[in-house]
């Protein structure tokens, strides 16, 4: 079947070179033709529009008139909204306005219980700002238009935790306020945000692809209101300031359920609360994301396929270790395999695995839920974090009875992640024939594909020091700051990695007592990357910059 990328270059839309670039970039993150032509903006969505309708024999209408209601009113807002169509009636036969064919399967299925349509349907390709837009028009009824955030709180039994369901506008400004925030970050990808009183008012920021920037500064009266409602949305105690507090809830925007962490600390100008968004619509599970190297991802996927052993992945807080791992096991989930995880806390759920939360007030500690786990029939554990020398023996003597377990470890360097575990009490020669490898990782931010240019190196440049270049060109790029990324100039991040597989040689070094930095030359001679050489060489490839390489790991020489 021919794809998206090649249909493009033989209809003469885009180059070789162009259509080069997109295959690499695609492998590099594991986006989609789609994706990698939008990304690298190698087409317009007009002109995106009009390819697809060529490859797939449909018409193209990138702004329509305005459509019949009455059909799109039988569905529900969020339906058409979630997959992106606008359904329409023209002489009897049902069409649909939609931006990509891929989903067009789905969407009759849709059309077909709701309506006991029996005919075939005519399609008409447009942008999704279009369809936006019809839908917008189909349920225009006064306020319907503002922003949708009144939640309704329904009890979910089976997970626990309160879903907070969108059906319209509340009455109450505090209610409205809070809703848009939190619709606000899952809209815009953010992570966290935190709620901070301060002297001069009350702070609300957010942070994006790791870094943190104010997005409201409200009258310090209003703090006591906003965090009473996310805890009250949290069920947590509103009567008490003075304590920690630990909650979570749920939230169902549009149908797509998004999890909430979050945490309450009491400061000098108020309770301070952070909020963890866990967006699963918009995690990726496939390893070809995470941005290994393309050596680095064929061992990664050959590893993990072992049938016993332990895989460490090393990093500092936020620093990408649960996803790495959640893809790992991804990869590996299938029916005839028993996964569990012990998880403190579950950031994701992933469909087929049980995931176990490890809560130390109820005696469900990391040791003792993994040594009743594996009597639970199991192929493939994970835990969440080594913490301690009980709970590293417990992994290691699991992955030596014919059990893969991944886990966590928090190190600076995948070396010294080893000697780690000899201080913990493992002996050097369960090390050796154990551990499989430890991956040492970081995120570094992503030029901003929408604004990326490029640009010579400076001759007075710090940078020269650490590249050892000379006086010698250097190709380097850059964002310029534009809508899509909010003038940072970056968008997204990717992981730079130092990937050490336990070999003979460093085998024999754990037997002789062998140092860090004996182990890591060791891992050095046999083919591995540093982070810092990793990093370097997504810089040049254009992936990141060297300023985000020195802010992640630091360049010593400068």
């Amino acid at each position: 079947m021919i794809t998206l990328l090649n249909f493009a270059y033989e209809s003469g839309e885009i180059t070789l070179q162009q259509k080069g670039k997109a295959d690499r970039y695609k492998r590099e993150t594991g986006a989609n033709d789609e994706t990698a032509i939008k990304d690298m903006k190698l087409l317009s969505e007009e002109k995106l529009i009009n390819l697809y309708g060529k490859l797939y024999g449909y018409d193209a209408d990138i702004d329509p008139d305005n459509q019949d209601l009455t059909l799109a009113q039988q569905f529900k807002r969020q339906e058409l909204q979630r997959y992106s169509f606008y359904p329409t009636e023209e002489d009897g036969k049902i069409v649909l306005f939609n931006s990509n064919p891929g989903k067009l399967l789905y969407i009759e299925d849709l059309v077909r219980d709701k309506t006991g349509y029996k005919s075939g349907f005519k399609y008409i390709l447009t942008t999704d700002a279009s369809i936006q837009r019809l839908i917008g028009e189909a349920f225009r009824d006064g306020e319907s238009d503002a922003l949708p955030s009144d939640f309704d709180i329904t009890d979910d039994t089976s997970v626990g935790s309160v879903i907070y369901d969108v059906s319209g506008i509340d009455s109450s400004a505090v209610v409205n306020l809070v809703n848009k925030i939190f619709r606000d970050a899952v809209e815009n990808g953010i992570s966290d945000v935190h709620f901070e009183p301060q002297e001069d008012g009350f702070y609300i920021r957010y942070r994006n692809d790791g870094s943190l920037k104010i997005e409201h500064k409200l009258p310090s009266e209003t703090a006591r209101q906003i965090i009473n409602r996310i805890k009250t949305m949290s069920n947590l105690d509103v009567n008490n300031s003075k304590t920690i507090q630990d909650g979570n809830c749920r939230l169902d925007l549009f149908g797509k359920h998004i999890d909430l962490r979050v945490s309450v600390i009491p400061a000098v100008n108020g309770e301070n609360l952070v909020v963890r968004v866990l967006d699963q619509n918009r995690m990726s599970l496939d390893v070809t994301s995470i941005g290994f190297s393309e050596e680095n991802e064929k061992e990664f996927l050959k590893i993990i396929h072992k049938p016993k052993g332990i895989i460490l992945l090393t990093g500092p807080t936020g620093s990408g270790k649960s996803t790495s791992l959640y893809a790992a096991l991804s990869a590996l989930n299938t029916e005839e395999r028993c996964i569990i995880t012990f998880e403190d806390p579950i950031e994701y759920r992933i469909p087929g695995i049980v995931q176990v939360q490890i809560n130390p007030a109820m005696d469900v500690t990391f040791p003792q839920a993994l040594k009743s786990g594996l009597r639970q029939d199991i192929e493939v554990a994970l835990v969440g974090e080594i913490r301690d020398s009980e709970t590293a023996a417990i992994a290691f003597d699991a992955a030596n009875t014919g059990h893969m377990v991944f886990s966590t470890l928090h190190t600076n360097s995948a070396a010294s992640s080893i000697l780690r575990l000899v201080k913990m009490g493992i002996e050097p020669y369960m090390i050796s024939t154990t551990l499989i490898a430890v991956i040492n990782q970081r995120l570094a931010k992503r030029v901003c594909p929408y604004c990326k240019e490029e640009y010579l190196l400076e001759e007075n440049s710090p940078y020269r020091k650490v590249l050892k270049c000379g006086d010698e060109p250097v190709t380097l790029y850059r964002g310029k700051g534009c809508r899509k990324c909010g003038d940072e100039g970056y968008k997204g991040r990717v992981a730079i990695q130092e990937f050490l597989v336990i070999n003979d040689e460093i085998s024999e070094l754990l037997d002789k007592g062998g140092s860090t930095l004996e182990i890591e030359q060791a891992a050095i001679k046999n083919g591995m990357k540093t982070i810092r050489q990793d990093g370097i060489e997504k810089a040049l490839a254009g992936i990141t910059t060297l300023d985000e390489i020195h802010r992640t790991v630091f360049f010593d020489e400068i």
